[in-house]
């Protein structure tokens, strides 16, 4: 609902706060604290820095967001969205499932090279790690892409950690590889990886998955 806030008697036109604003502060502060993350570790930041670098005052970053653990909820949601984006643009670009892959790896390197704090924060580092409930969620729905149930859950939990595994040990190891043969060993493992659960009997239905929140 929008409110109109009374101007002062031959004052400027009334201002309009809508629920857009709000948002829009909100994901300043996320921001802020992206910035400030990707310097330091995110459990030696302060609620007071965080305002500090938004702009804001300290209440308004506990209003909106509660506690440390609210930013970095926030903050991971930011993060796999961009992740899942990227990945579904390069899913929608091809149809064949090697090619599709391929370019679904590539956007995890290029996202990697572009904002290595953010791929660690999407990876579900500690701190992020502590986000189990969203975890959760994101295994829970890449399983639906392999066919449901136990079976499914078990190979989903494989193929993303084995993902963020081998690209999060390329980022700790400098440039000891180039980025096309990362991207190369990647698609190799999680292609052989799901053709052999294919064998044993798993439907898949998809070569990737992209969660939803």
């Amino acid at each position: 609902m929008t409110q109109v806030l009374p101007a002062a008697h031959g004052g400027p036109p009334p201002r309009r706060r809508t629920r857009l604003a709000r948002a829009e502060r909100r994901a300043q502060i996320v921001e802020a604290a992206a910035g400030l993350f990707a310097r330091r570790d995110p459990s030696d930041v302060t609620f007071e820095e965080i305002a500090d670098a938004a702009g804001v005052s300290r209440a308004l970053v506990y209003n909106y967001f509660g506690d440390r653990h609210g930013i970095l909820e926030a903050l991971y949601r930011r993060s796999v969205a961009e992740l899942d984006g990227r990945v579904a643009a390069a899913l929608s670009s091809v149809r064949g499932r090697p090619q599709a892959l391929r370019l679904a790896v590539a956007a995890h390197i290029d996202y990697a090279r572009e904002d290595p704090a953010a791929y660690r924060h999407a990876s579900g580092q500690v701190p992020f790690a502590g986000l189990a409930h969203l975890a959760a969620r994101r295994r829970s729905n890449t399983a639906v892409t392999l066919g449901g149930g136990p079976q499914a859950e078990l190979v989903a939990r494989g193929l993303i950690e084995l993902t963020h595994g081998m690209v999060l040990h390329w980022m700790d190891h400098g440039d000891q590889l180039d980025d096309e043969r990362v991207v190369d060993l990647v698609t190799a493992m999680i292609g052989r990886g799901l053709s052999g659960v294919r064998d044993e009997g798993l439907p898949i239905n998809t070569v990737w998955s992209v969660p939803e929140e």
